[in-house]
């Protein structure tokens, strides 16, 4: 009995020395862990991210931008093209230097010679074309009427082209008219006169005298 617990206790002092030198086996892995679950979005947050770290970066290290001023650019004006100037060369009148005092009278009608061209005793070359003219006031109480008056050559040489013109405008008391008759130098040399005057009705006044000189 003793001999047989003496057996089973060296074989089991063998196994355990034999157990004791077999190396050590692998510890098996555990179970691997489950990959993350990949976010779709989560690439475009990063370069999102990134592009504003940049911007960032960008902005400190960019000197500062200077806001462009507006400098007002001189105002040009346009020279006008000068507009040609046409001068017309009309014939000088001559008028009498003395004073003339108008005169009212109480006649219906009477006048007052004011001026006179050409002046009494002006040359004028034979069988020139000339216009007498007398400015005449009307310094009588009636109006000269233009539908009823008239100024008709009355005597002296015929040196007229027309011997009657009618009035072209009404006359009010104190105001003045021009009137025009056209003549004819004759082609012989001498001294003409000639009288003319204003009508209305069957009455004449107004006296307008020339005198010229032809040589």
């Amino acid at each position: 009995m003793i001999r047989r617990k003496r057996i089973l206790f060296s074989t089991f002092a063998m196994l355990a020395l034999m157990l004791a030198c077999v190396p050590a086996l692998p510890t098996l892995p555990s179970a691997p862990e489950p990959l993350p679950t990949f976010d779709p979005n989560s690439l475009q947050t990063a370069i999102v991210q990134t592009a504003d770290a940049a911007a960032t970066q960008t902005g400190l290290v960019q000197p500062p931008t200077s806001t462009p001023t507006s400098t007002p650019r001189p105002t040009h004006t346009a020279t006008e093209t000068p507009t040609p100037t046409f001068i017309f060369l009309l014939p000088t009148l001559t008028f009498t230097n003395t004073p003339v005092t108008i005169v009212p009278v109480s006649a219906d009608y009477a006048c007052q010679v004011f001026s006179q061209t050409p002046e009494n005793n002006s040359i004028i070359a034979r069988g020139a074309n000339f216009d007498a003219k007398w400015e005449v006031v009307n310094v009588g109480v009636k109006e000269w009427d233009r539908n009823s008056m008239d100024y008709l050559y009355i005597s002296g040489s015929r040196i007229h082209r027309q011997p009657l013109y009618d009035f072209e405008v009404n006359v009010a008391p104190r105001a003045s008219v021009e009137l025009t008759v056209s003549m004819r130098a004759p082609s012989d040399p001498g001294s003409y006169s000639t009288t003319w005057r204003i009508r209305v009705g069957s009455t004449t006044f107004c006296s307008m005298n020339l005198t010229i000189i032809v040589n």
